[in-house]
């Protein structure tokens, strides 16, 4: 069963989607995997700000009640 208050990681989800995109596009592009790992950092900064975000709004709508 599900927690109510379960927390998305979206750093997680950041690192294997900019992991694969990353991966794709190079394999496309260049034919090689070198730019799997820019892909995995872009994605988790990337995932890593949205869920700072998230949690910032959350702590804000609290704070209104």
């Amino acid at each position: 069963m599900a927690k109510k208050n379960a927390k998305t990681p979206y750093a997680g989800i950041g690192l294997v989607f900019g992991t694969a995109i990353g991966a794709g596009l190079s394999i496309i592009i260049t034919g090689t995997v070198i730019w799997a790992g820019i892909g995995t950092g872009v994605g988790l900064v990337l995932g890593a700000i949205i869920g700072s975000y998230e949690t910032n709004k959350k702590n804000e709508s609290n704070e209104e009640l």
